[in-house]
Protein backbone atom coordinates (compact mmCIF):
# COMPACT_ATOMS: atom_id res chain seq x y z
CA UNK A 1 0.00 0.00 0.00
CA UNK A 2 1.40 3.72 -0.78
CA UNK A 3 2.49 5.65 2.21
CA UNK A 4 0.12 7.90 3.81
CA UNK A 5 1.44 10.90 5.50
CA UNK A 6 0.24 9.79 8.86
CA UNK A 7 2.60 6.80 7.90
CA UNK A 8 5.76 9.33 7.38
CA UNK A 9 5.44 11.66 10.22
CA UNK A 10 5.34 8.64 12.88
CA UNK A 11 8.84 7.39 11.27
CA UNK A 12 10.07 10.57 11.91
CA UNK A 13 8.84 10.64 14.94
CA UNK A 14 9.91 7.42 16.29
CA UNK A 15 13.25 8.02 14.11
CA UNK A 16 13.81 11.42 16.53
CA UNK A 17 12.94 9.49 19.82
CA UNK A 18 8.93 11.18 20.12
CA UNK A 19 7.31 7.96 19.96
CA UNK A 20 8.42 4.87 20.81
CA UNK A 21 6.68 1.33 19.27
CA UNK A 22 3.46 1.06 17.59
CA UNK A 23 1.68 1.52 20.46
CA UNK A 24 2.57 5.19 20.80
CA UNK A 25 2.04 6.06 17.50
CA UNK A 26 -0.67 8.67 16.10
CA UNK A 27 -3.33 6.76 14.51
CA UNK A 28 -6.66 7.33 13.40
CA UNK A 29 -9.76 5.83 14.43
CA UNK A 30 -13.18 5.69 12.45
CA UNK A 31 -15.45 7.59 15.24
CA UNK A 32 -14.84 9.21 19.07
CA UNK A 33 -11.12 9.13 19.90
CA UNK A 34 -9.98 6.46 22.07
CA UNK A 35 -6.36 6.17 23.58
CA UNK A 36 -4.05 7.85 20.14
CA UNK A 37 -7.14 7.07 17.78
CA UNK A 38 -8.46 10.25 16.35
CA UNK A 39 -10.40 11.01 13.05
CA UNK A 40 -7.69 11.50 10.05
CA UNK A 41 -8.82 15.22 10.00
CA UNK A 42 -7.57 16.10 13.24
CA UNK A 43 -4.98 13.48 14.14
CA UNK A 44 -1.74 16.01 13.96
CA UNK A 45 -3.46 18.25 16.29
CA UNK A 46 -4.83 16.01 19.21
CA UNK A 47 -1.63 15.27 20.94
CA UNK A 48 -1.00 18.01 23.46
CA UNK A 49 1.72 16.09 25.06
CA UNK A 50 4.07 15.81 21.70
CA UNK A 51 2.13 18.85 19.79
CA UNK A 52 5.28 20.59 19.53
CA UNK A 53 7.31 18.10 17.60
CA UNK A 54 4.20 17.06 15.52
CA UNK A 55 4.39 20.33 14.70
CA UNK A 56 8.07 21.01 13.41
CA UNK A 57 7.64 17.61 11.78
CA UNK A 58 4.63 19.00 9.54
CA UNK A 59 6.09 21.90 8.65
CA UNK A 60 9.51 20.19 7.88
CA UNK A 61 7.69 17.55 5.36
CA UNK A 62 6.48 20.30 3.63
CA UNK A 63 10.09 22.48 3.39
CA UNK A 64 11.46 19.06 1.97
CA UNK A 65 8.53 18.27 -0.51
CA UNK A 66 9.41 21.99 -1.61
CA UNK A 67 12.61 21.46 -1.57
CA UNK A 68 12.25 18.22 -4.03
CA UNK A 69 10.04 20.41 -6.19
CA UNK A 70 12.10 23.42 -6.75
CA UNK A 71 14.95 20.89 -7.75
CA UNK A 72 12.90 18.65 -9.98
CA UNK A 73 9.89 18.34 -12.34
CA UNK A 74 8.62 15.54 -10.09
CA UNK A 75 6.27 13.13 -10.77
CA UNK A 76 2.51 14.44 -9.69
CA UNK A 77 3.63 17.85 -9.72
CA UNK A 78 2.63 18.49 -13.08
CA UNK A 79 -0.42 19.70 -14.34
CA UNK A 80 -2.17 20.81 -17.45
CA UNK A 81 -4.33 24.20 -17.75
CA UNK A 82 -6.96 24.49 -20.28
CA UNK A 83 -7.29 28.19 -21.82
CA UNK A 84 -10.65 28.19 -23.73
CA UNK A 85 -10.25 32.05 -25.52
CA UNK A 86 -13.01 34.08 -25.43
CA UNK A 87 -14.10 37.37 -27.65
CA UNK A 88 -12.52 40.29 -26.31
CA UNK A 89 -10.85 38.92 -23.51
CA UNK A 90 -7.35 39.27 -22.97
CA UNK A 91 -6.61 37.71 -19.44
CA UNK A 92 -7.86 34.40 -18.04
CA UNK A 93 -7.28 32.99 -14.75
CA UNK A 94 -4.86 30.35 -14.09
CA UNK A 95 -6.45 27.11 -11.52
CA UNK A 96 -6.22 27.59 -8.14
CA UNK A 97 -3.36 25.43 -7.58
CA UNK A 98 -0.97 27.29 -9.99
CA UNK A 99 2.60 27.68 -9.05
CA UNK A 100 4.70 28.79 -11.92
CA UNK A 101 4.71 27.79 -15.50
CA UNK A 102 7.07 24.26 -16.21
CA UNK A 103 9.71 23.76 -18.66
CA UNK A 104 13.31 23.86 -18.02
CA UNK A 105 13.77 26.39 -21.18
CA UNK A 106 11.81 29.05 -23.30
CA UNK A 107 11.41 26.32 -25.84
CA UNK A 108 9.52 24.10 -23.55
CA UNK A 109 7.71 26.57 -21.81
CA UNK A 110 4.58 27.08 -24.69
CA UNK A 111 1.04 27.17 -24.67
CA UNK A 112 -0.12 24.51 -27.40
CA UNK A 113 -3.37 24.45 -29.29
CA UNK A 114 -3.57 20.77 -30.80
CA UNK A 115 -6.78 21.82 -33.28
CA UNK A 116 -5.13 24.23 -34.66
CA UNK A 117 -1.23 22.50 -34.17
CA UNK A 118 0.01 26.01 -32.58
CA UNK A 119 2.59 26.55 -30.12
CA UNK A 120 2.65 30.25 -28.46
CA UNK A 121 5.92 31.19 -26.66
CA UNK A 122 6.35 33.85 -23.74
CA UNK A 123 6.64 37.41 -24.52
CA UNK A 124 9.79 38.39 -25.00
CA UNK A 125 10.68 40.57 -21.97
CA UNK A 126 7.51 39.28 -20.55
CA UNK A 127 4.86 40.76 -18.94
CA UNK A 128 5.76 44.17 -18.73
CA UNK A 129 7.82 44.82 -21.58
CA UNK A 130 3.92 43.79 -23.21
CA UNK A 131 2.43 46.48 -21.17
CA UNK A 132 4.92 48.66 -22.54
CA UNK A 133 5.16 47.81 -25.86
CA UNK A 134 1.45 47.85 -26.51
CA UNK A 135 0.35 50.82 -24.37
CA UNK A 136 -3.35 50.71 -26.11
CA UNK A 137 -4.25 46.69 -25.60
CA UNK A 138 -7.52 47.33 -27.39
CA UNK A 139 -5.39 48.08 -30.48
CA UNK A 140 -3.67 44.29 -30.39
CA UNK A 141 -6.12 42.17 -32.08
CA UNK A 142 -6.67 38.66 -33.73
CA UNK A 143 -5.08 35.42 -33.49
CA UNK A 144 -2.22 35.19 -30.10
CA UNK A 145 1.05 34.99 -31.01
CA UNK A 146 2.36 34.91 -27.08
CA UNK A 147 1.61 34.87 -23.81
CA UNK A 148 2.66 36.01 -20.64
CA UNK A 149 1.88 35.38 -16.54
CA UNK A 150 0.85 38.39 -15.20
CA UNK A 151 2.30 39.18 -11.34
CA UNK A 152 -0.72 40.93 -10.25
CA UNK A 153 -2.99 38.49 -10.52
CA UNK A 154 -1.13 34.90 -11.90
CA UNK A 155 -3.28 35.05 -14.41
CA UNK A 156 -2.08 34.42 -18.18
CA UNK A 157 -2.21 37.57 -20.56
CA UNK A 158 -2.09 36.66 -24.40
CA UNK A 159 -0.52 39.62 -26.78
CA UNK A 160 -3.82 39.68 -28.88
CA UNK A 161 -7.44 39.88 -27.87
CA UNK A 162 -9.60 37.05 -30.45
CA UNK A 163 -12.35 38.65 -32.34
CA UNK A 164 -14.37 34.81 -31.39
CA UNK A 165 -14.21 32.57 -29.07
CA UNK A 166 -13.49 28.89 -29.38
CA UNK A 167 -9.90 27.97 -29.65
CA UNK A 168 -8.79 26.16 -27.04
CA UNK A 169 -4.54 26.31 -25.39
CA UNK A 170 -2.98 24.00 -22.76
CA UNK A 171 -0.32 25.18 -20.91
CA UNK A 172 1.59 22.35 -18.96
CA UNK A 173 2.13 24.17 -15.23
CA UNK A 174 3.48 22.82 -12.20
CA UNK A 175 1.03 22.60 -9.02
CA UNK A 176 1.17 23.73 -5.40
CA UNK A 177 1.20 20.68 -3.41
CA UNK A 178 0.40 21.08 0.31
CA UNK A 179 0.24 18.58 3.01
CA UNK A 180 -1.27 20.15 5.89
CA UNK A 181 -2.51 19.38 9.52
CA UNK A 182 -5.91 17.70 7.83
CA UNK A 183 -4.06 15.06 5.63
CA UNK A 184 -3.19 12.21 7.67
CA UNK A 185 -5.18 9.80 5.49
CA UNK A 186 -3.82 11.56 2.53
CA UNK A 187 -1.52 9.73 0.08
CA UNK A 188 1.93 11.55 0.26
CA UNK A 189 2.50 12.76 -3.56
CA UNK A 190 5.73 11.23 -4.07
CA UNK A 191 6.90 6.78 -4.13
CA UNK A 192 7.35 5.12 -0.88
CA UNK A 193 11.28 4.99 -2.08
CA UNK A 194 11.45 8.96 -2.24
CA UNK A 195 9.27 9.28 1.11
CA UNK A 196 11.72 6.76 2.55
CA UNK A 197 14.41 8.22 1.37
CA UNK A 198 13.42 11.53 2.73
CA UNK A 199 12.44 10.41 6.44
CA UNK A 200 16.26 10.78 7.78
CA UNK A 201 16.93 14.16 6.29
CA UNK A 202 13.90 15.63 8.22
CA UNK A 203 14.86 13.87 11.26
CA UNK A 204 18.22 15.21 11.24
CA UNK A 205 16.55 18.69 10.35
CA UNK A 206 14.55 17.81 13.44
CA UNK A 207 17.41 17.54 15.53
CA UNK A 208 19.04 20.18 14.63
CA UNK A 209 16.03 22.62 14.93
CA UNK A 210 15.14 20.90 18.38
CA UNK A 211 17.84 19.10 20.05
CA UNK A 212 20.97 21.33 18.52
CA UNK A 213 22.19 17.94 17.10
CA UNK A 214 22.93 17.16 13.50
CA UNK A 215 24.73 15.11 11.08
CA UNK A 216 25.12 16.40 7.58
CA UNK A 217 26.45 13.72 6.06
CA UNK A 218 22.85 11.59 6.87
CA UNK A 219 21.40 14.80 5.83
CA UNK A 220 23.01 15.24 2.29
CA UNK A 221 22.54 11.81 1.58
CA UNK A 222 19.12 11.27 2.44
CA UNK A 223 17.90 14.16 0.49
CA UNK A 224 20.59 13.65 -2.68
CA UNK A 225 19.14 10.00 -2.46
CA UNK A 226 15.20 11.24 -2.30
CA UNK A 227 16.07 14.03 -5.08
CA UNK A 228 17.75 11.10 -7.33
CA UNK A 229 14.55 8.60 -7.50
CA UNK A 230 11.99 11.81 -7.64
CA UNK A 231 13.29 12.30 -11.24
CA UNK A 232 12.10 8.91 -12.15
CA UNK A 233 15.39 8.73 -14.54
CA UNK A 234 19.05 7.45 -14.42
CA UNK A 235 21.95 9.33 -12.86
CA UNK A 236 23.30 11.58 -15.65
CA UNK A 237 27.03 10.92 -15.48
CA UNK A 238 30.02 13.29 -16.02
CA UNK A 239 33.31 13.20 -18.25
CA UNK A 240 35.16 16.75 -17.07
CA UNK A 241 32.72 19.25 -17.15
CA UNK A 242 30.68 17.74 -19.93
CA UNK A 243 27.52 15.77 -19.53
CA UNK A 244 27.17 13.02 -21.09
Amino acid sequence: MPLLYLDVVNAILKRVGVVAGDSAELGTGTSTATANQYAASTIFTSRSDIQHSVDLVLQMCQEGANEIYSLNLAPNVMATATIIVLANTREYAMPSDFERVAGENASQRVLRAATTARALPEYPGGYLQMLADQPVASDWIGDANSWAISPRNEALRLDREATASGVVYNLAYERRVDLTSTMASATMPFSDTVCRSLIPAVAEYYNRTKNKDFDPAIFRASLIRAIVYAQKSQNRNRWGTQRI
